[in-house]
């Protein structure tokens, strides 16, 4: 297969506006001697930071304070009197970054796209909750609020750490905890998937609330052979395949001059789609590579070509040589051609 296997569909995104807990990746310079200590000590305590960090018993209160914003980030955990990393703690260490949290209400847009690693595309602080006069006169000014379940597959994100594609500051964050209730909202959103098999390389393009968007994301663990095989037998082509050549048999006389030279075809899909990962918009691959369906079609074939090689007297050596050629791509059913004298 010469052409590359580009598989694009658009990606439904839905927008919801709900109350939680979201963790964001920040340096935090201050508690980066903090956790080290930590760390090379297995544990340490306010004393122990005031005699190796402060050199100064003075400062044993801010010691305790940055001691509490670790223990309140979950970087660290207390063991009796010491406070020891926990794993967080450990990959901030490595990282330099802390997810620090912060409670609040919350816009998410997401998609439970199969393709997609992480359903939640992006999420930013939604800064304004109506007044209480509003909500008194809601009948009036506005709309009712309706609150109805956030769906499960968002909130199966909570606990990971995510990069949302289409967040204002790409950051890392965390969604620790999000309300089961949340309020749906409208989207401005024309995103689409583009995979390309080959490559291995999945591609969320398109505008997001009036953003372009050009990110790569994790692509799916599926190999060329096993995406090509599913697109094939959607078709009803994979019994057609061979996959040792590798090559699609046709009948000759469906094929094109074209393609009787090249022994390449443009193959159209018309519904492709992939196990695990759904349809896709129709597509072409180009220069597939095809062969003889039968001994009798690479009989006609190789007879084709060779004619078409004929471009000269046909000495002995010459016609020799151009009957090889011609039967070259079909050995294994070695086709019969005409000898020099018949033709």
């Amino acid at each position: 297969m010469n052409g590359d296997v580009v598989l694009t569909r658009p990606v439904a995104v839905q927008g919801w506006r709900v109350i939680g807990q979201v963790a964001k990746a920040e340096k935090r310079e201050e508690l980066a001697p903090i956790l080290e200590r930590a760390r090379e000590n297995d544990g340490t305590d306010a004393s122990d930071l005031t005699r190796h960090l402060f050199f100064s018993h003075s400062r044993k209160v801010v010691a305790e304070r940055l001691l509490g914003i670790g223990t309140a980030y979950g970087l660290l955990k207390r063991n009796g009197g010491k406070y020891t990393l926990t794993e967080d703690g450990e990959r901030a260490v490595e990282t330099e970054e802390v997810f620090v949290p912060e409670h609040g209400a919350w816009t998410v847009w997401a998609s439970d796209d199969p393709l997609l690693s992480s359903p939640v595309l992006g999420i930013e602080p939604w800064e304004r909750e109506p007044t209480a006069f509003e909500e008194r006169n809601k009948g009036q000014e506005g709309r009712e609020r309706k609150f109805e379940p956030l769906p499960d597959w968002i909130r199966a994100a909570c606990g990971s750490e995510i990069n949302p594609p289409t967040s204002k500051d790409r950051v890392a964050v965390r969604i620790e905890d999000l309300d089961e209730k949340a309020e749906s909202v409208e989207v401005d959103e024309s995103l689409q998937l583009i995979w390309n098999v080959r490559e291995r390389r999945l591609r969320l393009y398109g505008k997001s609330n009036g953003k372009e968007i050009d990110s790569d994301l994790p692509p799916p663990r599926k190999t060329t052979e096993h995406v090509w095989g599913a697109l094939l037998e959607g078709e009803g082509l994979l019994k057609d395949w061979k996959p040792d050549i590798p090559a699609l048999t046709v009948l000759f006389r469906e094929t094109s001059e074209r393609e009787r030279t090249t022994m390449l075809h443009d193959l159209a899909f018309e519904k492709p789609s992939v196990p695990e990962h759904g349809s896709f918009d129709p597509l072409t691959v180009p220069g597939v590579p095809i062969t003889a369906g039968s001994r009798d079609d690479a009989r006609e074939w190789a007879e084709w070509r060779l004619k078409a090689l004929v471009g000269d007297y046909a000495t002995s050596r010459r016609y020799a040589d151009w009957s090889k050629e011609a039967a070259a791509p079909f050995a294994e059913c070695r086709p019969e051609l005409p000898d020099r004298a018949a033709l």
